[in-house]
């Protein structure tokens, strides 16, 4: 019976279930498209367009919840449903902008420096994001995103927009 109230708890309809079911599809399949398909043609499988079923998609409860079961799954740290900025963005990605006007994803990277004790081993760190109408969207902490540079974003129309 606790099962049954945790679900209706999280869950408010039948297309919220169906949601997370492709959410977590999706991520079961994301390690796969990452590793044997490129960046551009990884892009073109994420902005497929939309099947049939959506929900309604204008409705905030609906993006609010492609956040909230993204990263529910992404945060169970069990085989490959484990945290990690390109996951998260790639997922999110892929079922938001659908619904949401102006969105882009970008990748950037930045040094990063070891240890100081070490021989302060210089390595490029990279990181993925998302961007809604010009600000870093749904990133646990845009500031340390600022620290990165863009080094690619898609569509690209935001790259020479904002000059990034």
């Amino acid at each position: 019976m606790e099962i049954v109230r945790k679900f209706r708890a999280n869950f408010n309809s039948s297309e919220e279930v169906l949601l997370f079911i492709r959410i977590c599809l999706f991520i079961t399949a994301l390690p796969l498209l990452i590793r044997f398909l490129t960046l551009r043609q990884l892009m073109k499988v994420l902005t497929w367009p939309a099947s049939g079923f959506s929900g309604n998609r204008h409705d905030e409860d609906y993006k609010e919840s492609i956040v909230k079961f993204t990263d529910y799954i992404l945060t169970r740290n069990f085989w490959i449903y484990k945290t990690t900025c390109l996951k998260r963005s790639l997922a999110l990605y892929h079922f938001l902008h659908r619904v949401v006007a102006d969105m882009h994803i970008c990748f950037g990277v930045r040094l990063k420096i070891d240890s100081p004790i070490q021989k302060r081993a210089k390595v490029l760190e990279g990181h993925a994001w998302l961007m809604h109408n010009g600000e870093i969207f749904s990133d646990g902490n845009p500031d340390i995103t600022s620290t990165y540079t863009v080094t690619y974003c898609f569509p690209e129309s935001i790259a020479s927009a904002k000059n990034l």
